[in-house]
């Protein structure tokens, strides 16, 4: 069977690559990871016909290219993207309703076989079920976790609150309550404990002064290292 590929210009979404094939039976759209649009068709099918079906998915293709520029994950059956306790997995399937299961370390989700994954909506059916499980492993793990470490240095809390946030890992109240973001669990073990630890340090010192950096890299060593990696993660952005 033999392909041929053309490329048009459309803005604002930039360069689109139409690939005929016999083995095409209906047009195709989707988004790449690097942001370009691909679009399968019949190979005795209109190209302009294809070229009016981008135009009218303009918007969903911005947002696509937007969340491939913010640095969001495309999810598909490709990834490897894990929690701390499951694993993603993305399952074409015979169905014709996107459906979630949770179960022995896995986070499944069955995708219609005739549905391309890359569509907005099943995305954010992939990106809630990941926080929903996110939440219920916070609420387990962090606060015991926190607990264990702040025993270690002989450090004491008031109460511990696990939120969804968009804007930081961990706070420590004035009367050294700590909330920590359920995001934190796809993070790496050592910068989990990096976070916990430095909100217990913010339990004895309440700023960002020498005083908090001695008191951190004693409980916690490589502590400046560890907080300029911390940057290389996003709150909201996975």
């Amino acid at each position: 069977m033999t392909t041929t590929d053309t490329y048009y210009h459309v803005d604002p979404i930039g360069a689109v690559r139409i690939t005929k094939s016999h083995r095409s039976h209906r047009i195709r759209l989707r988004v790449k990871p690097d942001g370009q649009v691909h679009v399968s068709m019949p190979a005795l099918g209109s190209e302009q016909k294809a070229i009016d079906f981008v135009k009218s998915k303009l918007e969903w293709i911005q947002k696509q290219q937007q969340d491939i520029k913010a640095g969001l994950t495309i999810f598909g059956s490709g990834n490897c993207f894990k929690t701390k306790f499951h694993s993603l997995k993305v399952i074409p399937v015979d169905h014709t309703k996107v459906s979630g299961l949770v179960g022995n370390g896995v986070i499944q989700i069955n995708v219609p076989r005739q549905q391309d994954h890359q569509r907005a909506d099943i995305q954010q059916f992939i990106r809630r079920a990941i926080v929903h499980v996110m939440r219920q492993e916070a609420k387990v793990y962090l606060p015991v976790r926190l607990n264990e470490l702040a025993k270690r240095h002989g450090l004491v809390f008031g109460n511990v609150y696990v939120k969804h946030v968009k804007s930081r890992w961990g706070s420590c109240s004035s009367i050294n309550n700590i909330n920590l973001n359920l995001h934190l669990m796809r993070l790496p073990d050592r910068m989990i404990d990096y976070v916990l630890l430095h909100e217990l340090a913010h339990t004895v010192e309440k700023n960002h002064g020498p005083g908090f950096w001695k008191l951190l890299e004693q409980i916690c060593p490589g502590a400046k290292s560890l907080d300029k990696e911390l940057n290389k993660y996003h709150v909201d952005i996975f």
